[in-house]
């Protein structure tokens, strides 16, 4: 394809315009930027215009076929010998008359998409009325084309056609000596040194000529056979190369083009200066969301050590009632207690760990309402504090309830009371003395009655020893007696003993229970209600981290955008202008 250069140039710009006018779009940049991007982009699109002169039957039409591969007379549009057709691309053949002299001419050849060709009446008919080929196309022509043909280049009508053509577009203008396969090469040479003298003569200048044969490159380009034979001997090859150079050196097209990459340059700089303004806010904001983030931890840890002394306070009330409920507990877990309950057992604990209970519930109580009041205030503060901050520093408008009202704290007040109630509960459930201790208070009675019936089984029998004069017999009985009374005492003091340091200890051990069940409901309480913010700065979470990923993509593409902006200016810096 002749131009191919200049079109792949062309092509890869377009690209990169419609990609950076997508990118303007997504990111919502400046809406005359896509205005400039789409007239850009629409301007690259404008056709090569080719004007195409000579002489009737010197093979214009056959030329034309030959170079763009295209047969015109299977059209059935082909041009009149009085008209001036200018070639369009149509999705279907049709003429449309716009002035006597003048014809638009669809035809459904795609190189008339790049291409558009002004084929001229013969110029050995052209009269006054056609003046508008050099008035209207050839002013604007990209390459004039005079066709002559070998069987006779020195038509006059041609020559004082060119005569008329403005001297400053001459430079457009190159000959095409057809039908070179008519003569021999000497007589070609000669031609070719006639039509330079006589444009020296005539015209002051030279111009490109291209001796040429389109019957053989069309037949190259439709038949398929010995094309590469066939082209290099129709003379094409060189004819299409000037074309190719004269498309991509165009000192307008260039410009244009350059043009069009140094205000694509322009905008997708003003693009990467707002995207990374848009950068600096968002990361701006996620500073803020986290400062944000990091005061309301605080706070909660803040609001946790106010609550702390109601901890201590309670355990302390605590250690109180342990000491009360220890003292009651020595004083049931003694061998005089045990004989004292010979005949009934009524030694128990539970009452007295109901009471531990009661009297811990009650003392703290109002320690657990000032609790509950300072986390409501220090709550209340937060969400206030908060919809300042968010308003101000991420210009979010937060609703208007987000400090919560009376009725949910008169709720929330009823749940803490309730869970703190549940851990003194769960607490005094695990302690559970009476089970603790009433084995042991059975075995020491059981112990009492056997110290009790040692003495009387040994007394006995040192009186009946006695009665009969076995004075040594008494006696041992007695020592015996004695001996046991002392081990079941010494077993049953050992026993109780025993219990009361286990009463001791597991009363102990639910102090440092306590103090870290109450600490980390207190923790967890206060955590959820500030945790509960953090449903609220979700969606602006949210809505940064979209932004994020948008950015990352948009300043992805605009650095693909930069290096290939930079690859096609190098690309363009390298095309050698020709006029």
């Amino acid at each position: 394809m002749i131009g191919q250069d200049y079109f792949d140039l062309r092509s890869r710009l377009g690209s990169a315009l419609f990609s950076l006018k997508g990118l303007v779009a997504e990111s919502a940049g400046n809406a005359d930027h896509t205005i400039i991007l789409e007239n850009l982009i629409n301007s690259l699109k404008d056709p090569f215009v080719f004007v195409v002169a000579g002489e009737v039957n010197v093979g214009k039409s056959t030329f034309l076929n030959a170079l763009f591969g295209a047969d015109f007379s299977k059209t059935g549009v082909m041009p009149t010998t009085d008209k001036i057709c200018f070639f369009k691309y149509g999705a279907t053949p049709r003429r449309v008359p716009i002035t006597p002299t003048l014809e638009e001419v669809y035809v459904p050849a795609d190189f008339l998409k790049d291409f558009h060709i002004v084929d001229t009446p013969g110029t050995n008919s052209i009269e006054s009325d056609h003046q508008e080929i050099t008035e209207k196309f050839v002013p604007v022509a990209d390459l004039v084309i005079f066709v002559f043909s070998a069987m006779n280049p020195w038509g006059a009508s041609a020559w004082s056609f060119l005569e008329k053509v403005h001297s400053h577009w001459m430079r457009h203008v190159m000959f095409i000596l057809q039908q070179c396969d008519l003569r021999a090469p000497e007589e070609i040479s000669a031609i070719l040194d006639y039509m330079r003298q006589l444009c020296r003569q005539r015209l002051g200048t030279e111009f490109p000529i291209f001796p040429v044969s389109a019957k053989k490159a069309y037949l190259a380009r439709s038949s398929g056979l010995d094309r590469e034979k066939l082209m290099a001997e129709s003379g094409f090859g060189g004819l299409e190369q000037h074309i190719s150079k004269s498309i991509a050196g165009s000192s307008a097209r260039t410009h244009k083009i350059a043009n069009a990459l140094r205000i694509a340059r322009e905008i997708l700089g003003s693009l990467s200066a707002q995207s990374g303004g848009r950068i600096t806010s968002r990361e701006e904001k996620l500073r803020v969301l986290e400062e944000i983030e990091g005061m309301l931890s605080m706070q909660c840890r803040r609001t946790a050590d106010k609550l702390s002394s109601a901890v201590e306070v309670t355990v302390g009330y605590y250690e109180k009632g342990a000491d009360e409920l220890m003292a009651h507990v020595r004083g049931l877990l003694t061998s005089r207690a045990a004989f004292a309950n010979l005949f009934d057992e009524k030694r128990r604990i539970d009452e007295q760990e109901k009471l531990l209970l009661k009297q811990l519930l009650t003392a703290s109580q109002e320690r657990w309402e000032r609790a509950a009041a300072i986390i409501e205030d220090d709550v209340g503060h937060a969400a206030d504090h908060l919809g300042e901050v968010v308003k101000e520093n991420l210009k979010v408008q937060l609703r208007d309830d987000l400090r919560p009202d009376q009725g949910f704290w008169e709720a929330q007040r009823r749940r803490f009371f309730v869970r703190i109630g549940d851990v003194f509960h769960k607490l005094l459930d695990r302690l559970d003395l009476q089970k603790q201790v009433a084995p042991v208070l059975t075995a020491s009675r059981r112990m009492a009655w056997g110290q009790i019936w040692t003495v009387i089984v040994s007394m006995a029998a040192a009186v009946i020893c006695s009665v009969y004069g076995r004075w040594l017999a008494a006696a041992s009985c007695i020592a015996s007696g004695a001996a046991l009374f002392g081990l079941l005492r010494n077993v049953s003091a050992k026993m109780l003993r025993h219990a009361r340091h286990e009463c001791a200890e597991r009363l102990a051990c639910i102090g440092p229970e306590m103090r870290a069940l109450l600490s980390e409901q207190l923790r967890e309480e206060t955590r959820n209600l500030y945790e509960s913010f953090s449903g609220v700065l979700q969606p602006t979470r949210d809505k940064l981290a979209e932004q994020e990923r948008r950015q990352i993509f948009q300043h992805e593409q605009i650095e693909n955008l930069i290096r290939t902006f930079a690859v096609l200016d190098e690309a363009l810096r390298a095309v050698p202008i020709t006029r």
